[in-house]
């Protein structure tokens, strides 16, 4: 057996010029050899920029230290104590909105709280909501966990992103009717990948 395993490790090591899919491969095989569970690798994403034809403009909170684009005409409002940092919602269909919150955290990056399926399972059960998707992502050097949940009973679909950032535990939702979330959905998606925690 550890034989086996120093001669897979071994043609791993000397693979660094080998196809991604000969490397994964390479390391599914160490993984199995040494009962190792292999480690989701987070996409490398830039955030979103686009002003998606002016629906969007550039926000940034300088005393926050955040920056995203944010839904051009909905209003604005300052945070209330312990439950969100702004919020926008949209001037018609006030149901729809976008919630940046922050709160105290003294872990280093958002995988030291769980895994990207654990928190998945937790976030739904707490929202008994429907986990329709989840991600890991890095964008500007920042660990970030994605989810989409759908929730029949309340009939709202909601993107939130959560990630660590100078001992802050970050979070953006975007929530909308689910009536209305087939013409929202570019949009939103938008708003919650342009979040850095950063300037």
């Amino acid at each position: 057996m550890i034989i086996a395993i120093l001669l897979v490790a071994r043609a791993v090591a000397l693979a660094p010029n080998e196809t991604p899919r000969r490397q994964a491969v390479l390391g599914g095989v160490f993984a199995a050899a040494t009962g190792a569970a292999p480690a989701l690798a987070a996409e490398s994403i830039d955030p979103a920029t686009s002003r998606m034809g002016g629906q969007l403009e550039k926000f940034v909170d300088v005393n926050r230290g955040f920056r995203l684009m944010k839904p051009t005409t909905w209003n604005q409002f300052d945070g209330e104590v312990g439950a969100y940092d702004l919020r926008w919602t949209d001037l018609v269909e006030t149901t729809a909105s976008v919630t940046v919150s922050s709160s105290s955290y003294s872990g280093a990056s958002i995988d030291a709280l769980a895994d990207v399926d654990a928190l998945g399972g937790k976030l739904q059960k707490s929202r008994s909501a429907d986990l329709l998707a989840k991600r890991a992502r890095v964008s500007d050097g920042v660990l970030f966990y994605d989810f989409e949940f759908g929730n029949p009973t309340t009939a709202t679909h909601e993107l939130l992103a959560m990630c660590v950032n100078k001992n802050r535990l970050w979070q953006i939702s975007a929530k909308s009717p689910e009536k209305s979330w087939a013409k929202r959905a570019d949009l939103l998606h938008t708003v919650v990948e342009s979040f850095v925690p950063k300037l």
